[in-house]
């Protein structure tokens, strides 16, 4: 029996001795609630199956364009890979409509939209970027993700993402094959773009928020964490700033973290807010190794002051996981505030500094283990 069932089955129990519930009622919520496992369960083991499934099929395309790739131009080697991008997404979209077959369907969709992208990329091989051939491909590459956008924002949040991070890759593909751009270019015009639409999500967040917009908040998460890529993309090629890029990768994590903290705040239903504060166990781990990384290499500080600056993140997140008792951030913040106190132990050639600062994190984590199990 998974955890959440025996916890569900142990409350149940408690609640019948107790004569909060009858035992006819406790049964019928007992099996209520053995039903709604049972049916994550399924569902969560159908999208591994589904992934199983799309990365066969491609397997299977890859074993026949293998026989006749040698035969073929690039020209025709593109056209088959946008066929059968186009053929996959067709028959993704026609599956997720049949009762139990969304999530293939959904999963299939991806997978045609990021072959999609990767036959415009491969386009370059049959024209030379700014030829008449590379902007017609590009100006296809370009109607994807605008022509199917309303389609893709009637299904699931999760393909509202995908489609948010490959829209991006679709419109450096384009700018790149119409107008053979060079990547600083690109990279400028990436920018505004994302930053155009992070203003006009967050319009309709802040309009939409009490009625659900959670496509918008999907699509809006997706941008502000490709954000995070244009930004190492910015500092690092466009501007040439080299080591001192995490200097703006600080600040627009502190900024993800922000609106996470204050998303969670906002939202009065508890499964939602759940799920925005989990959003955490993914900016804690990232920001650790961020202000590690900027204490010791763009400061060049000595051991203990970047050790102190990821640990200070750790710990950040680690009370603020506690005061909102959100058990997959508190598991992040802890592994974080242990990995950067290891690996600063174990570059110290003083055994009795590492062996403090190991004592140290054992203190820390036993506090923390008292704090979860008194309920503070």
């Amino acid at each position: 029996m998974a955890r959440r069932d025996r916890a569900v089955e142990r409350a149940l129990h408690r609640w019948t001795e107790k004569g909060l519930v009858s035992e006819a009622l406790g049964a019928e919520l007992r099996e209520e609630a053995r039903a709604e496992h049972d049916a994550t369960t399924l569902k969560a083991g159908q999208l591994f199956v589904a992934l199983a499934g799309a990365v066969a099929l491609f397997l299977a395309g890859a074993i026949f364009v293998s026989e006749t790739w040698p035969l073929l131009s690039e020209a025709a080697r593109t056209g088959i890979l946008a066929a059968f991008a186009g053929v996959t997404w067709i028959g993704g979209r026609r599956v997720a409509r049949r009762d139990g077959w969304r999530r293939i369907g959904e999963v299939l969709q991806v997978a045609a939209l990021s072959l999609g992208a990767f036959a415009l990329g491969y386009s370059e091989q049959a024209w030379e970027s700014g030829s008449t051939g590379a902007r017609i491909a590009g100006a296809i590459g370009l109607a994807v993700p605008i022509v199917l956008g309303p389609a893709v924002w009637r299904g699931s949040v999760g393909l509202v993402a995908a489609h948010t991070a490959l829209a991006l890759v679709y419109a450096a593909l384009f700018l790149d094959r119409a107008f053979s751009l060079d990547s600083e270019t690109i990279i400028w015009i990436l920018d505004g773009l994302l930053l155009a639409a992070l203003a006009l999500l967050w319009l309709r967040l802040r309009e939409r928020w009490d009625r659900g917009a959670d496509h918008e908040l999907a699509a809006f998460v997706t941008g502000s964490w490709a954000g995070l890529v244009l930004v190492l993309f910015t500092g690092g090629v466009a501007l040439d700033w080299a080591e001192h890029t995490v200097w703006a990768l600080d600040l627009w994590w502190l900024g993800i973290v922000a609106l996470t903290v204050w998303g969670a705040a906002r939202s009065a239903d508890e499964a939602r807010r759940d799920l925005i504060e989990t959003h955490m166990a993914l900016c804690v781990p990232l920001g650790t190794a961020l202000f590690a990384f900027s204490a010791g290499e763009a400061l060049d500080l000595p051991d203990l002051a970047w050790a102190g600056a990821g640990a200070a993140v750790a710990v950040a997140g680690l009370r603020w996981a506690l005061t909102v008792r959100n058990i997959p951030t508190i598991t992040a913040s802890t592994a974080s505030l242990v990995t950067v106190l290891w690996v600063y132990a174990f570059e110290q050639s003083n055994a009795a500094v590492a062996a403090i600062a190991m004592v140290a994190t054992a203190a820390i984590l036993f506090r923390v283990a008292a704090r979860i199990r008194a309920g503070d």
